[in-house]
């Protein structure tokens, strides 16, 4: 029993009060006179310590009566002789003087929140607070003015003549209507004997035509290749024609459109007379 009690007495430390000796296993220590202590006298009123000075641990800052501003009193010192020196010399009522800030204001306009932990600006060297630190929430004047120094590189090209312009439409559409109706004009008329020094050549191209088109020189109609084609003009022509609706085509695929829609319907008119 004498082991199990000596062992249980070196875990904790008992409480120092004269009156008290209780073992506790997690004993509390005075910072003042640095002896362990129970829960119930950890206290300096509790155990009535001698090293306690209340004067020097609880402090109080009185508030001058005319600005309301609390006045710091140093240790050891009278308290009345330095509120007469404040009132003397640093109250804003007696004179005239405006209250110092005892901690920093955020540095943007119409903000006023005190900076508990100031973020100070790379730029412009200022202090804001969290919601106002970056430059463009503060209105940084260096990014603006380095701003107004560079000269603007996005600038827009200038607009060229519009009413030139729109008075060249009509021509240009007709010269490319006329373009398309000779190439359409061209490939349905039939081709003349060539002369025998090109003779080579055109057998080569026949040959070439002749092995893609298939034998016989029929197009072939299961192929992947030529269906895969014409599926995706008819997508492009379709496209085109819904964007045209819209009023959003431009003046060249006006034109590429203008020239779909002819040889779409040449193509027409030949499957009719083969017919």
């Amino acid at each position: 029993m004498s082991d199990n009690r000596d062992q249980l007495l070196a875990i904790g430390a008992q409480c120092s009060e004269a009156t008290c000796h209780l073992v506790d296993f997690l004993p509390f220590k005075c910072q003042h006179c640095n002896l362990r202590y129970c829960g119930d006298h950890f206290k300096p009123d509790a155990h009535r310590c001698s090293k306690y000075d209340e004067s020097k641990v609880n402090r109080v800052a009185p508030a001058c009566p005319l600005c309301n501003t609390p006045v710091a009193i140093p240790p050891e010192q009278d308290p009345n002789i330095r509120m007469e020196r404040h009132i003397q010399s640093e109250c804003s009522v007696m004179t005239g003087k405006a209250p110092k800030k005892s901690s920093p204001v955020c540095g943007r306009p119409k903000c006023g929140k005190v900076l508990f932990a100031p973020i100070t600006c790379d730029k412009c060297r200022k202090q804001f607070c969290p919601s106002h630190r970056f430059p463009a929430t503060h209105n940084c004047a260096s990014t603006a003015s380095s701003a107004q120094s560079k000269p603007s590189s996005s600038r827009s090209p200038p607009i060229p003549n519009m009413s030139k312009a729109l008075e060249d439409l009509p021509a240009r559409t007709n010269a490319a209507l006329a373009a398309v109706k000779r190439s359409m004009a061209s490939q349905s008329t039939p081709t003349v004997n060539s002369p025998r020094v090109a003779a080579p050549a055109v057998k080569q191209a026949s040959s070439e035509s002749s092995s893609k088109s298939g034998p016989g020189g029929m197009r072939n109609p299961f192929s992947q290749v030529d269906r895969r084609a014409r599926e995706e003009r008819e997508s492009r022509r379709k496209a085109m024609q819904e964007r045209a609706r819209k009023g959003l085509l431009s003046e060249e695929e006006k034109l590429i459109l203008a020239a779909e829609e002819a040889e779409r319907a040449a193509k027409k008119d030949g499957e009719c007379r083969v017919m």
